[in-house]
């Protein structure tokens, strides 16, 4: 490896924005394409690395195309430039040509031998074509960039002795684990479990061992060679038992309870974790196939995975989907635009719609009216929106009224709004309802989330800044890269398919953020490794010491479409990051998760957040009346209180909003968005609220949590 990297890695310049690097390339490309229109030539480059990503001490390959090359290939030579992300030195390598040209194409390919202590993370390639003769570089063209990770044992093998269990039969496995490392690994512990990520959990909402886990350890003290495999033989792992409900608290996703005396058949997964003997490395962890677990005396209902959008046939409701809004919340004759429903107090309200005569006689002289009713019922405004209306059979008219201008001290909540047409005479012709709901926002607002699909607790607030014309931001911490990763590929997850099921679950993010009506950039990722961030909080502090992901096997963040590709996996860069973040943005409310929440990844992610904050606080850099909120998806877990004081903090929506945010968790396919979209609620059923907590004293007792 080019030492050059190698030292300005040492040295810690892995901070080096990597934008600037790219903005170099550009702007040599912009060159370069200004000069082979000035000589006439028209070569290009197309090309990618074979995989996305390698272990340190193996070889990447890099395939690159050349084409319009006029003559002798040999004129010209080819070098793919190679860059750790963040950093100024490049590694020069120059390809070899692997085919003779056809129709002014030629191949080229290069291994470049990682070496075994290259840093891990991202690293950016761009191909170089050299002009012999004339002494020139005639093409430059970045290509997608490559990973380098660091796996040291992976469970090769997992197998169940058979696929249908009846409750209370054991439950045998089969393993191999594989030495990935030159060196020998000792005192390795492999456990057994019912289906569960261990940062969510290993312990309950009562202090102690979570029993739902039903863990079994099945080997301890176990020693692999270097480059070596040990199999574990079929043995007894665990005993069937019904987990439905259960996975709610164990893993925090999966299907509710029944409450049935013969529980139904359903479909089981089981994890088999690699962990160092104080239990404080997890070195792999593995699903193994579904199992079918049943009751000896009932095989019905046919049960299904969570692949699948129900878990049993009987779940689907066959009418609900036909009747999404009651008939008294639709009109034909009366259309809504519902794209603004959200308001702050002292805005004023606008209908906007559409009448239509779909009768066989005119109206004339009609009136639209509207009656804002308060959460109680109680008429708040009545208006006449529009008089003398004439339309004939068939004709059209396009409504843009002031309808209410909100007063500053109107209380929050929901507001129905019923639209009535009358006709001469007092004939009602029309009606219709609709909603809006009046929250007090704050003059910015930035959401921080543990992971991809984590936005959606906040789903309203954010809408309703859209819809306010409020500066808003959404920062995701982490890349999701573990969160249903087999199940997206149905097989095991190495490195490589671990990022780029990250990249996955990003873009989930940023099209179900665009739904409710955020821009992508207004979306950031940090991708630190999913699970980790309790490593990173206690172990990790600072920078030269990185936490290694167990899936991404890397210590820095190995993507191109995040904030800082190669942020080091510790927590004083992740701190200084959302301090840079805080610092340019000047959030005036900030929400988060809550502090006692089970999952590490989102207990952490307020924990890092609000110590940013208090630091910012000291050195006055941040408005101490700053509002901090958090939220509550998963519930405590047998932690530590944090010691803050609270009050209710909710947002409020209107039916419209909260069907945005219904059809937004449909988004998160891989994070269950079909069961979403399975169990769709109807216009009335969607919840009004969002609940939340504010933390009236986040200022203070900093460093509870060390």
């Amino acid at each position: 490896m080019n030492h050059g990297i190698m030292n300005e890695i040492l040295a810690g310049d892995r901070q080096t924005m990597f934008s600037r690097d790219l903005f170099l390339l550009v702007l040599i490309a912009a060159f370069l394409s200004t000069c082979r229109m000035a000589l006439g030539d028209e070569i290009s480059v197309e090309g990618a690395p074979a995989d996305s990503g390698y272990n340190v001490g193996s070889v990447a390959t890099i395939r690159a195309t050349v084409k319009g090359i006029a003559g002798d290939a040999r004129r010209y030579a080819v070098f793919a430039e190679i860059q750790y992300a963040g950093t100024t030195s490049t590694t020069s390598v120059q390809m070899d040509r692997v085919a003779e040209p056809r129709q002014g194409e030629t191949e080229y390919e290069i291994g470049w031998p990682i070496p075994a202590e290259a840093p891990t993370g991202l690293y950016t390639v761009a191909v170089r074509v050299q002009d012999r003769t004339a002494h020139r570089t005639v093409a430059i063209k970045p290509l997608r960039g490559f990973a380098a990770y660091k796996k040291l044992v992976q469970v090769s093998h997992l197998t169940l002795d058979k696929t249908f269990y009846n409750l209370g039969e054991p439950i045998q496995c089969e393993l191999t684990l594989e030495n990935l490392t030159e060196g020998e690994l000792k005192n390795l512990r492999v456990e057994f479990s019912n289906a569960n990520y261990p940062w969510i959990s290993l312990y309950s909402r009562e202090a102690g061992a979570n029993p739902d886990l039903a863990l079994k350890v099945l080997r301890d003290q176990l020693t692999l060679v270097a480059r070596g495999t040990a199999t574990i033989p079929m043995m007894s792992a665990g005993i069937a038992s019904s987990l439905q409900g259960k996975q709610k608290e164990v893993m925090g996703v999966g299907a509710p309870a029944r409450h049935e005396k013969t529980p139904p058949p359903e479909v089981d997964t089981y994890t088999v974790a690699v962990w160092n003997a104080d239990h404080t490395i997890l070195y792999d962890m593995q699903f193994t196939p579904p199992a079918i677990v049943r009751p000896s005396e009932r095989d019905l209902p046919i049960p299904y995975s969570r692949n699948f959008t129900h878990p049993y046939n009987s779940d689907i409701d066959f009418a609900k989907y036909r009747n999404f809004y009651a008939p008294r919340e639709v009109s034909p004759l009366i259309t809504v635009d519902h794209s603004r429903t959200l308001y702050p107090p002292g805005d004023r309200l606008r209908i906007v719609g559409t009448l239509k005569n779909a009768g066989d006689e005119a109206w004339s002289g009609a009136e639209l009216r509207a009656t804002i009713l308060d959460p109680a019922g109680k008429a708040v405004q009545k208006a006449t929106l529009l008089s003398g209306i004439d339309l004939g059979a068939g004709q059209a008219q396009a409504v843009a009224s002031d309808a209410w201008a909100i007063p500053a001290i109107q209380a929050p909540g929901t507001y129905r709004i019923r639209l009535e047409l009358i006709g001469a005479g007092g004939r009602l012709l029309a009606a219709t309802g609709t909603e809006i709901a009046v929250n007090t926002l704050p003059a910015s607002v930035l959401v921080v989330c543990p992971h991809e699909d984590d936005e959606y607790s906040y789903a309203g607030l954010i809408r309703a800044a859209v819809e306010a014309g409020i500066p808003v931001r959404v920062l995701i911490l982490t890349g999701g890269d573990v969160g249903e990763c087999e199940r997206y590929y149905d097989e095991p997850c190495g490195p490589n398919e671990a990022r780029e099921f990250g990249m996955v679950r990003m873009e989930e993010s940023r099209e179900a953020l665009e739904h409710i009506g955020l821009t992508r950039d207004k979306v950031d990722i940090l991708g630190l490794p999913d699970g980790g961030s309790g490593a990173i909080w206690s172990q990790h502090i600072k920078p030269l010491n990185p936490f290694l992901s167990v899936y991404l096997a890397c210590d820095h963040a190995p993507y191109e479409q995040v904030l800082k590709p190669n942020l080091p996996y510790a927590r004083d860069s992740v701190i200084a990051t959302i301090e840079q973040i805080v610092t340019d943005f000047h959030p005036a409310l900030i929400a988060l998760p809550h502090p006692d929440e089970r999952h590490v990844d989102h207990r952490t992610t307020n924990w890092f957040v609000i110590k940013a904050c208090q630091e910012l606080l000291r050195e006055q850099r941040i408005d101490p009346q700053t509002i901090i909120w958090g939220d509550r998806v998963y519930g405590a877990g047998g932690f530590k209180p944090a010691p803050y004081k609270y009050e209710e903090a909710v947002v409020y929506l209107s039916g419209e909003a909260a069907a945005l945010k219904q059809e937004m968790s449909w988004i998160y396919q891989s994070q269950d968005g079909n069961l979403e979209e399975g169990m769709k609620k109807t216009f009335s059923e969607l919840p009004r609220q969002e609940e939340h907590v504010r933390i009236l004293d986040w200022q203070e007792h900093e460093g509870w949590n060390e």
